[in-house]
């Protein structure tokens, strides 16, 4: 055989071998990107059966939670209205109560106006009977103290004038008697004169009565004293 045959045998037996690998590199890719188009296929599938369970499951959790929270929301509403119920209820019940007492405390207070009203008049009527007792008393008072003071000056006057008519009488008597002794040159004993015991003048007078009489009773060569 001749060198160019073999060349060519060869380069066709190179193309072949070429041919067939490159045929089968590319069948080997192809097979190799349907195994993972198959494979991201099945993970893709998995991802969304995954992905919608847990939209499934979230869905009903959500679900679960809004029927809860609609519950617990009813129960809520339900508990703020028996609250509100039973606030209403208390404060009536209060109000009741106070209105109650209220109108006890009014009539309390107007039974207490009333007794302090009629305690004030008859304290009032007590006072002005007592203060025109005490105005008659006190009125009698000064009129009995006024007569027993128009009384009194009524005594000492007279006292006053009897003292005066015995003093006058006194003194003319001993003038008389001093005439008499100047005559008989005897001596002039001047006698007393029963005063009363309150006669204010009656110590003094006694002492003056005691004293003329010592000088009356000295002898006769003496001088006569005067006349006071």
């Amino acid at each position: 055989m001749n060198r160019g045959i073999i060349i060519t045998l060869v380069v066709i037996t190179l193309s072949t071998i070429g041919v067939l690998g490159y045929r089968n590199h590319k069948q080997n890719v192809a097979r190799e990107m349907q195994e993972r188009r198959i494979a991201f296929n099945k993970a893709e599938s998995a991802r969304l059966a995954e992905e919608t369970k847990r939209k499934e499951a979230a869905n009903a959790e959500s679900m679960r939670l809004a029927q809860a929270k609609a519950s617990a929301d009813a129960q809520a509403r339900a508990q703020e209205r028996e609250r509100i119920r039973a606030e209403q209820a208390e404060s009536e019940a209060r109000r009741l109560v106070a209105e109650q007492e209220a109108k006890q405390a009014a009539e309390a207070l107007e039974k207490a106006t009333l007794e302090k009203q009629k305690a004030d008049e008859e304290a009032l009527a007590l006072v002005r009977l007592e203060q025109d007792r005490r105005e008659k008393a006190a009125a009698d008072a000064d009129a009995a103290r006024l007569a027993a003071l128009q009384e009194i000056s009524r005594l000492e006057r007279e006292k006053k004038a009897n003292a005066d008519r015995e003093t006058t009488r006194l003194a003319a008597l001993k003038r008389q008697q001093e005439l008499e002794a100047a005559q008989a040159h005897q001596p002039i004993l001047i006698p007393r004169t029963i005063y009363p015991a309150d006669y204010k003048r009656r110590d003094h007078y006694n002492l003056d009565i005691e004293i003329q009489n010592a000088e009356n009773a000295r002898p006769l060569n003496h001088t006569i004293p005067a006349s006071k």
